[in-house]
């Protein structure tokens, strides 16, 4: 019998040390990461928890708890969906990551990253995933700021920001358990609901807390920067569901709906009021990410079965055009910033390069027949139901990064430069098929987006 968090936390762990003890070996390191994410990912997909298999004369058992160090740490075959998607979607980066030649650190801290964020969801109870999150934290730091680099503003402030969430969620973890003791104290449940919000507040970076987020995106490497925005806010939106799904009463608190909504409204507008005037491309992702975490609260605002498949099905289009954009921005600005006035002369040189970025863009915009409009949509129809002046003010999240959009495009065309293609044909074909695939899940949404409904599994008390 083996332990599932031996599989998907203890392994990765140990493949990240040793990884890191051949760092100076960078291709070998990130065709190992990948390899082992990828594997991870696909036992994720067919290796059941808790039922014993059967290899000719031998039987295997994964089993879901394991105990390290007093701590339960339990994935169920609820929770194999969401493992499915973090590996994969670590594979995949590492595998870009030989591609766009991501740094010799990249492999063993990002593999290492991974393990503690699966670690994070596994741990009970709930406060101990506030050190593994900060253990995560700390492990990116490297990742984005390499050593013999001097550590940016934006890294520092994301070091700050991150940190600051640990206190709330652990005094938050011990007042919960004063409620539990007596449920009838109403004035220590707002108390525990108040310092579990501020947790949260500085996790997701929601208004006015995001400012570390576009000036993280622009000072390191876009790559980096899109695989932490894309990893971090992920695990950490699934873990705020598993806490409400621990504590269904919290999930049916009226004032929680209004508050995820009043949040998501301000993130989705003023992340796009300021993408209507940003001149930089990789600050404008680091909206885009914000604009993206204020929609995933509105869908959880809504408090039904209905907000919760949009909350899942909005991830597929949101990572996909993610990893498009800072892959394509990669390449556009060889690992540096990148302002609209200098997209001008890339058209010409890098014209995959410049169209897949577009397309990213405008799918994150919710343009229509790109892969961000059905969710974006449907959202913004059931939304209305509630209340209409939200969706106003929501609407000008996909507004700001549209017209974002057309200003890339504006720049490109009418720039002036020419010369010889200077993409290799590995990345026109990967690029070329990141946009297709953002295209094809536009056109087709019922063949893709159900694909993230399985991922609420974990969550059957919620619906």
């Amino acid at each position: 019998m083996i332990s599932a968090a031996v599989l998907w936390i203890a392994l990765p762990l140990v493949v990240a040390v040793l990884l890191w003890v051949l760092q100076s070996r960078r291709i070998f390191t990130l065709i190992s990461a990948s390899v082992m994410s990828l594997l991870l990912a696909l036992l994720a997909w067919i290796l059941p928890i808790d039922n014993a298999i059967k290899l000719g004369p031998l039987s295997v058992e994964v089993s879901s708890t394991a105990t390290i160090l007093g701590r339960n740490f339990v994935l169920t075959s609820a929770d194999s969906h969401l493992l499915l998607l973090i590996f994969l979607l670590g594979g995949i980066f590492f595998l870009s990551g030989l591609l766009l030649r991501a740094n010799r650190f990249f492999a063993p801290l990002g593999i290492a990253m991974i393990a503690l964020l699966v670690a994070a969801l596994a741990v009970e109870p709930f406060l101990f995933s506030a050190l593994l999150i900060e253990m995560a934290v700390l492990v990116s730091v490297p990742l984005l700021s390499p050593p013999g680099h001097p550590v940016s503003k934006g890294v520092l402030r994301y070091l700050i920001f991150q940190t600051l969430a640990m206190p709330f969620i652990l005094f938050a973890g011990w007042v919960f358990g004063g409620v539990a003791i007596n449920p009838a104290d109403t004035q220590l449940l707002v108390q525990s609901v108040v310092l579990l919000g501020f947790g949260f507040a500085f996790w997701l970076a929601v208004f006015p807390l995001y400012t570390w987020i576009p000036l993280l995106a622009e000072e390191v490497s876009p790559f980096t920067a899109g695989f932490v925005l894309s990893l971090l806010p992920t695990v950490i939106l699934f873990l705020m569901l598993q806490f409400f799904n621990g504590f269904p009463w919290l999930w049916q608190y009226p004032v929680l709906r209004t508050a995820l909504r009043l949040v998501g409204v301000l993130m989705a507008a003023t992340g796009g009021a300021w993408a209507i005037f940003e001149r930089n491309l990789n600050r404008l992702m680091g909206y885009a990410v914000i604009i993206e975490n204020g929609y995933a609260l509105l869908a959880l605002s809504l408090g039904d079965a209905n907000g919760l498949n949009l909350f899942a099905m909005m991830f597929l289009p949101r990572l996909a055009a993610l990893l498009l954009w800072s892959g394509a921005l990669t390449v556009l600005s060889g690992g540096g910033s990148l302002t609209f006035a200098e997209t001008g002369a890339l058209l010409r040189r890098k014209p995959f390069a410049s169209v897949s970025l577009l397309v990213a863009v405008f799918s994150m915009g919710g343009l229509p027949l790109l892969a961000g409009m059905p969710a974006r949509l449907a959202l913004l129809q059931s939304l209305s139901e509630v209340s209409f002046s939200n969706v106003l003010w929501a609407a000008l999240g996909s507004v700001g990064l549209l017209f974002g959009g057309g200003r890339i495009l504006s720049y490109m065309v009418l720039g002036e430069g020419g010369g010889q293609i200077e993409e290799g044909w590995v990345q026109r074909i990967v690029l070329s098929g990141g946009a297709v695939f953002l295209l094809l899940a536009g056109v087709f949404p019922g063949w893709f987006l159900p694909l993230m409904s399985p991922l609420l599994a974990a969550f059957e008390r919620l619906r």
